[in-house]
């Protein structure tokens, strides 16, 4: 929301408009910064009705309405009741109700063909019924409280996308490809993870886990941006059992033993993104007794070093 921070508004438009039911013009640049009118991109009329109520409206510099509705101070720019917007053809594109500044009412956004996209309502500032839109994901309100996120626009055709819907004690939380094909559900309490499947979506990778009783159970797969598998490992009661990884230049899956959550017999492969090499970690009997490193030669993975630990 544009906020004029010149406090010359005010005295202009008392110096010019001392008396109730006087109109006044200033124009604006394109940041909305009080201008001369060769260098606007807006300009706002003002009606006083009376001391504490005035009745504004914005104009694109081609005569199009922009904005209208009542303020309680000018120089604040304080809305009051219901305020229109509308795009540079004229059609509205959202309505909010206000008081005293603060959202409290009924607030309708508009699609591009002039239908209702949605609707919710505010008290105080914070939304009480109905479907509220963020960047990342929507939201819907029953009497004040959060009952269901839905997550949208994902940033690439991989990323797991969820709907959470929220309980007295326990939210469920549904688990879906981009595509929309459900892939699962997690029971979570407190916002922790007790039963079924967890997503996290990392910078490169998503991590799929399976729990029981708010305990690490069964299959943990890590999925790189482009689909192939990084890692699955198998956990019972929290305790890693074993961890498969791919072959980097074979696609062989290798695995790796575990006793304590250490590694005990077996090998697995490590990749380090920022230097795009990969580490084999051979393990016999708990100890580690070779790393092998592969790096790419002329777009190639190759053995580049032997070592003994």
């Amino acid at each position: 929301m544009k906020q004029i921070k010149i406090i010359i508004i005010s005295y202009l438009y008392f110096f010019l408009c001392p008396n109730t039911f006087c109109q006044s013009k200033i124009y604006f640049d394109k940041d909305w910064k009080v201008s001369e009118k060769e260098n606007a991109h807006f300009y706002r009329i003002i009606n006083k009705k009376n001391d504490s109520l005035f009745y504004v409206k914005d104009f694109y510099i081609n005569n199009v309405l922009q904005m209208d509705g009542h303020y309680s101070n000018i120089k604040k720019e304080v809305f009051e009741g219901p305020i229109n917007w509308y795009d540079e053809n004229g059609k509205i594109t959202k309505s909010s109700t206000y008081k005293k500044g603060i959202l409290h009412g009924i607030t309708t956004v508009y699609l591009d063909d002039g239908k209702i996209d949605y609707t919710n309502e505010y008290k105080n500032g914070k939304v009480y019924e109905g479907l509220d839109i963020g960047f990342t994901e929507k939201r819907i309100y029953k009497k004040g409280k959060l009952v269901k996120k839905i997550k949208h626009n994902p940033p690439n055709s991989l990323y797991v996308l969820s709907t959470t819907v929220y309980g007295a004690e326990r939210d469920s939380v549904y688990w879906f490809t981009s595509k929309g094909k459900k892939i699962g559900f997690g029971i979570y309490k407190n916002h922790t993870i007790q039963d079924g499947l967890e997503v996290i979506n990392g910078f490169s990778n998503t991590f799929f886990t399976n729990y029981i009783k708010g305990k690490k159970n069964g299959i943990h797969k890590v999925i790189d941006s482009e689909g192939t598998l990084v890692s699955q490992k198998l956990f019972k009661n929290d305790q890693l059992i074993s961890d498969k990884t791919p072959h980097p230049i074979t696609g062989e899956i290798i695995t790796c033993f575990y006793k304590n959550n250490k590694a005990f017999e077996g090998r697995f492969f490590e990749y380090n993104p920022i230097y795009n090499y990969y580490d084999e970690h051979i393990f016999k009997k708990g100890k580690q007794v070779k790393k092998n490193r592969y790096v790419k030669e002329n777009g190639k993975l190759k053995l580049s070093k032997t070592s003994f630990k």
